[in-house]
């Protein structure tokens, strides 16, 4: 069953903080096994859908701290320490 594209959009325009939060209520939602199948089916859908979101937005957010990380080392390289001065 493919998600609906009002929820897709939704999806996209939440920030890391709410998919988060979404995926905690999908989970509890489907431990309580209360949902019928086609329901069942979306939640597991979307909550797929927000894993796979935060995990691309956790891997940039890495990489963007390994690159700052080398920019300060070789900033630091640069840079005449107090000895030198």
């Amino acid at each position: 069953m493919a998600i609906s594209w009002s929820c897709q959009r939704k999806v996209i325009k939440m920030k890391y903080r709410e998919r988060i939060e979404r995926l905690e209520e999908i989970v509890r939602s489907l431990d309580a096994g209360e949902a019928e199948l086609e329901e069942t089916l979306a939640l597991f859908e979307e909550g797929r859908k927000l894993l796979a979101e935060c995990s691309e937005e956790l891997e940039q957010a890495e990489g963007n701290l390994r690159q700052l990380t080398v920019e300060q080392a070789e900033q630091s390289k640069d840079e005449p320490s107090e000895e030198e001065t």
